[in-house]
């Protein structure tokens, strides 16, 4: 039972023409001819009065399934009932116009074939109003047994019986169908990259699009996707509707059938309505730049903490995007339109969203208390806090300096949970070193929301160590990003220092100057150790002084006193006088209360930088 249906763009057709074309389901045709005649005549002649595409799906038995209407210059290919298993054909050809007279097969029909496992793509060139020529695609197997090639016929005239060798050729492609060990596997995903162009700053050659194309598709390679194509749109507005505008996304559709793409991944965020309206005029799968980073942190993220947050941004980014009966018919509203049989779906997941938000920032709020408790804890020992734009090299730099092996990899977002080690510095002192996520151009802020208990680490820390990857074209863009971030976050009150990593590998016309206001630069190589010493001494002179020298006379009655300054500090010299013993020793700020009163002249005159207590 087949439904009576034209599909496809229809609209402006006269009732009349409908008619016609609703009618070709019926067309009484020789089931034996590959191509029927009266069939080729009547697309054609209907081809030639609207001047559109128009193609027709039949079955082996020589029914037609489907007829679709499409634009001057192509129909839409629908994927048809009736697929088999992978390893063998649909069972179904699809016969379709080309208006202009020829008839040659295009990449579009062949890719066509191929997803769709079609026994054949037939195209028939009209020519004023008549079937001037016809050309057959067949598929063809690969190496792996797999649909992945086409051979083109042609070109032959209507009627021509030799077009009946056809269904002897589709019979033994199947039958040499081998056991395909890998049809069960998932599919890959082949994704094209969209973008807009709104002008910007050039850098070697590159316009600001470019660039950021560039990093999505760092983002879809990390993500897993095999990016096959790149449309980058000249547009100063945003289309509200088709974000690059309905014609060029109809072209956007066009090349993805040609390349047999099933993902568009868009640079900026899409509205509810974008992602919806995107999505049924490809054909695709759509996702945005924010879904994407989303993905890579939901992949990375291996803590309890990290998972929450990943699920908590997911969460408030899916919120106002779910799509149903929309807000003007929702049935919580009230009011004219809104009365009916109570609450729908819709409002059902909108509630159980909001409510599993609330228990996720709960749960958040209880692992912040116990990473405040952690640092409370840690508070005698100076923290360094690596930070910096993704893949920058904190992770591997961390490693080198701290003898770890904490994960590292050369992707983006490779760390996610903040990574804590010992870092070891001169005269035996020691600090902490936190390993904290990479930042971004264009990073969802209900991703930094969500993850403000880890990024604290940068705000709580005493020296900031920003690292940048001084190879990278766009050093000076991801050097601003990180700091407008930083600034944000309330984190740039202390000594920042910036680390010019990968200086093994950077060309001398890439090394651009690039000021730091907020402390000292150094050049170094976390792969080859290259400057790691002076960051190392960098580090131990920017970290604030946990201990201060001081020059103590201690009577004989006090003999607490001198295991005191063993305990929390080190003792220098001691000189045995008549009054008591003369001690020169380095003691911990939070431990000087108890000894002041032992202070030469009874004063505490101390130096910023390593200088005794004096008496005036």
């Amino acid at each position: 039972m087949f439904v009576i249906e034209v599909k496809g763009n229809i609209e402006s057709l006269r009732a009349s023409v409908i008619n016609e074309l609703e009618e070709l389901y019926s067309l009484d045709t020789d089931k034996s001819e590959f191509v029927p005649y009266e069939l080729a005549v009547r697309l054609a002649d209907l081809t030639e009065r609207i001047n559109r595409e128009i193609a027709v799906y039949m079955d082996r038995k020589g029914n037609v399934l489907e007829v679709s209407v499409g634009d001057s210059k192509t129909a839409p290919l629908s994927a048809v009932e009736g697929r088999r298993d992978r390893s063998r054909l649909s069972g179904i050809r699809c016969i379709h116009t080309h208006p202009g007279g020829n008839g040659m097969v295009s990449s579009v029909d062949v890719s066509s074939l191929l997803t769709l496992r079609l026994d054949a793509m037939v195209a028939i060139g009209v020519f004023e109003g008549k079937p001037e020529e016809l050309y057959t695609a067949i598929p063809a197997r690969g190496e792996e047994g797999e649909f992945d090639r086409a051979q083109v016929y042609g070109p032959f005239r209507a009627g021509d019986k030799k077009m009946k060798g056809f269904f002897e050729l589709i019979r033994e492609i199947e039958k040499t169908s081998p056991n395909l060990l890998h049809s069960n596997r998932n599919e890959e995903e082949k994704a094209i990259l969209v973008g807009l162009e709104s002008g910007g700053k050039t850098i070697n050659g590159k316009t600001e699009g470019e660039r950021l194309l560039e990093e999505l598709e760092e983002l879809a390679a990390t993500a897993g996707a095999n990016v096959v194509g790149k449309v980058l749109q000249k547009k100063q507005v945003v289309d509200s509707a088709f974000y690059i505008g309905r014609g060029k996304l109809e072209e956007l559709s066009l090349m993805r059938q040609s390349l047999d793409a099933n993902l568009l991944i868009f640079d900026d965020e899409l509205s509810g309505a974008q992602v919806r309206n995107i999505e049924e005029l490809t054909g695709a799968k759509v996702i945005d730049r924010t879904t994407l980073i989303l993905d890579i942190f939901a992949k990375r993220a291996h803590s309890k903490e990290g998972k929450i947050q990943v699920e908590l941004a997911q969460l408030k980014y899916r919120l106002p995007r779910l799509m149903g009966m929309g807000g003007q018919l929702s049935r919580l509203g009230g009011g004219i339109g809104t009365r009916g049989p109570g609450e729908k779906k819709l409002e059902v997941d909108r509630r159980h969203i909001r409510r599993r938000i609330s228990l996720l920032e709960h749960e958040l709020k209880e692992v912040s208390k116990r990473r405040e408790l952690m640092r409370e804890g840690r508070r005698e020992v100076p923290a360094v806090a690596l930070v910096g734009y993704t893949n920058a090299g904190k992770s591997t730099l961390m490693n080198t300096l701290c003898h770890t092996d904490v994960f590292a990899e050369n992707k983006l977002f490779a760390t996610l949970d903040p990574t804590t080690r010992s870092l070891p510095l001169s005269e035996g002192r020691q600090a902490l070193l936190v390993d904290t996520v990479g930042f971004i151009r264009k990073l969802p802020h209900d991703l930094v929301e969500a993850f403000k208990s880890t990024l604290e680490e940068a705000v709580y820390a005493d020296v900031l160590l920003h690292v940048v990857d001084m190879s990278s074209e766009e050093m000076e863009v991801h050097v601003t990003v990180v700091n407008e971030l930083l600034n944000s976050l309330g984190a740039l009150n202390k000594p920042v220092i910036l680390v010019l990593n990968k200086a093994d590998v950077a060309s001398p016309q890439s090394r651009v100057p690039i000021p730091n206001p907020y402390g000292p630069i150094c050049e170094v190589s976390a792969v080859t150790g290259q400057g790691l010493e002076v960051l190392l001494e960098t580090i131990a002179q920017s970290l604030p002084q946990q201990e201060i020298k001081v020059e103590l006379l201690v009577p004989y009655s006090e003999g607490w006193v001198i295991p005191y300054l063993h305990q929390n500090g080190k003792v220098l010299e001691e000189e045995y006088t008549e009054k008591g013993t003369l001690v020169k020793a380095e003691v911990k700020k939070d431990r000087m209360a108890k000894i002041e009163a032992f202070l030469m002249n009874g004063e505490l005159k101390m130096r910023e930088r390593g200088g005794y207590a004096n008496r005036e």
